[in-house]
């Protein structure tokens, strides 16, 4: 990297920004993750989605293929009963802020793991698999934007088990996969697909981990995505991440420090920075200069 650059990502060895001015402006990772969680579990946000989609209606009236949530008399049912379905990173990402007696007060009457089938076929022969159907629930899915977790839902969707799906990803998801998912719809059940970026487990308010030490140690070792290419999920999952913190924080930083013995650290920090400038995602409206740090 060139040293010009250094205005907008400097090493270690470079002069830090005024720490009073991010104290400032305190970074609630706890705070964040649980209103994610909230908006995902509320039943009325739910409800108002499904009312813009119009799946609410008389029966002739449905969207999708989807059933409407009336009752006989017509109005919207007020208790929407609901399936979480979760995988490995987001498990520990849910847990690191809901109890499961909280997740039960929000008419969530079941939390299960997206791959629980393939772990079902691991311990024993395919065919006593069961997948039991439970039409009655909304399914609230919530993972990362993975090839293997698009492949989940793929074998999900391709037998639907719950009335209709919410699709909630914890980081970008590329249009990629997204055209793959909506392959995979070939029921018509998915009613919302959105992104939540909550892809980083908060230990405290102010401390945050990815739960990935063994990748970490791997990228103090090898080099970036244009040289080890057997690391590139490894460094994909630290270059997510990281946009996961600053999209929750609503934050866009014009310095980007990094080591400058660690290759790898300027290439990710070059990578970082190059996807804030390429993505307006990254351009918050109503943002001051506040969240430019």
């Amino acid at each position: 990297m060139a040293p010009s650059s250094s205005s907008l990502i400097s090493s270690s060895s470079s002069s830090l920004s005024s720490s009073s001015s991010l104290s400032s402006f305190p970074m609630d990772g706890i705070a964040a993750i649980r209103q994610y969680i909230d908006r995902m579990l509320d039943s009325s946000a739910l409800e108002k989605q499904r009312q813009l989609l119009g799946v609410v209606g008389n029966n002739n009236n449905n969207h999708n293929g989807i059933n409407n949530n009336n009752n006989n008399n017509g109005t919207p049912n007020k208790m929407m009963m609901k399936a979480f379905l979760l995988d490995a990173v987001t498990t520990q990402i849910v847990s690191s802020v809901y109890s499961q007696t909280e997740i039960l007060s929000k008419q969530v009457y079941l939390v299960t793991r997206l791959d629980e089938d393939d772990k079902k076929r691991q311990q024993r022969q395919p065919q006593e698999v069961v997948r039991t159907e439970v039409g009655h629930l909304t399914a609230l899915v919530f993972c990362r934007p993975t090839p293997a977790n698009i492949d989940y839902l793929g074998r999900e969707l391709s037998s639907p088990r719950f009335r209709h799906y919410h699709i909630y990803f914890s980081s970008v998801l590329s249009t990629g996969l997204l055209r793959l998912l909506a392959e995979h719809d070939r029921w018509e059940r998915v009613a919302s697909v959105q992104e939540y970026f909550a892809d980083f487990v908060p230990i405290n308010p102010d401390l945050w981990t990815l739960q990935s030490t063994a990748h970490s140690l791997v990228l103090t070792t090898a080099a970036g995505t244009s040289w080890a290419p057997k690391y590139a999920a490894q460094y994909e999952r630290q270059l997510q991440g990281l946009q996961s913190m600053l999209l929750a924080m609503k934050r866009q930083p014009t310095c980007i420090r990094y080591a400058g013995h660690s290759a790898c650290a300027e290439e990710l920090a070059q990578d970082l920075h190059e996807s804030i400038l390429a993505d307006d995602i990254f351009h918050f409206r109503g943002a001051g200069e506040n969240k430019k740090q």
